[in-house]
């Protein structure tokens, strides 16, 4: 078994959150080709932050809520909004995506920001746990990827139908669910029946860190996924560059 790490005194005070500034992840900003979800392909830039509601046992971004790892300790800087607007704009796209973590955590900075790029199209990456501030809910894309049963996630915590059904409404929401296997198709048939989601909006993304994961993941269900109507996309990232982390 993994070592937990002990933060010091001065770790903890660094991670507390300031009102005028953004937590990043150790991402930080990256510019990169979206791998998943509604724009998939399209060139984008990345800000990853800090934190998030749930612990998902598959999640490959840890660090940025994991408190057993030195990486979320150490690696979760403030920034602020000057900051992050010089840092997205050195590069060749008007296209953030706000991923996380779990951006919505941050949500009142992030609109905030936003007034200072009105031009770009914004994405945020969310669980779908926390309903949008009303300028987030005009201005951006919502990716919503809501947890199932396969995330290690309570019930309780994970599924908020209430807040799905806000996004739900909005113009620019898709919903990206993560499977392994053709069980988990009947849970976001629940899903979408509870919820009256759009089964347009509905994306189907198979879980792995592998090509030969997401493949095999992707024929168990893609019968079904034909049949329901809804879509079927890979993680693009996973077949460009596999596992390695974008720093």
């Amino acid at each position: 078994m993994t070592k937990s790490y002990k933060p010091t005194p001065d770790e903890r005070l660094r991670l507390k959150l300031k009102p005028d500034q953004f937590k990043v992840s150790g991402d930080q900003v990256f510019f990169t080709i979206q791998g998943e979800g509604e724009s998939i392909g399209k060139p984008a830039v990345f800000l990853r932050l800090h934190f998030c509601n749930l612990h998902c046992g598959w999640c490959d971004t840890g660090y940025t809520w994991n408190k057993n790892l030195k990486e979320f300790w150490q690696e979760g800087k403030n920034w602020s909004f000057q900051r992050v607007l010089q840092e997205v704009s050195g590069y060749p796209a008007k296209r953030l995506v706000i991923t996380g973590g779990e951006p919505m955590l941050q949500q009142e900075k992030t609109g905030e920001f936003i007034k200072l790029i009105p031009d770009w199209e914004v994405e945020i990456e969310t669980n779908g746990t926390i309903a949008p501030l009303p300028l987030l809910a005009r201005k951006c894309q919502f990716n919503v990827s809501p947890k199932l049963g396969n995330s290690g996630n309570s019930l309780r915590v994970r599924y908020k139908p209430e807040v799905l059904k806000v996004f739900n409404a909005l113009p620019k929401t898709t919903f990206k669910f993560v499977v392994q296997a053709e069980r988990d198709l009947e849970e976001i048939g629940r899903i979408e029946s509870e919820c009256g989601l759009d089964p347009s909006k509905i994306i189907i993304t198979p879980e792995g860190s592998t090509q030969n994961d997401i493949k095999n993941h992707a024929l168990s269900v893609s019968e079904q996924v034909k049949q329901r109507g809804w879509r079927l996309l890979p993680r693009l990232q996973i077949m460009l560059w596999g596992k390695k982390r974008r720093l």
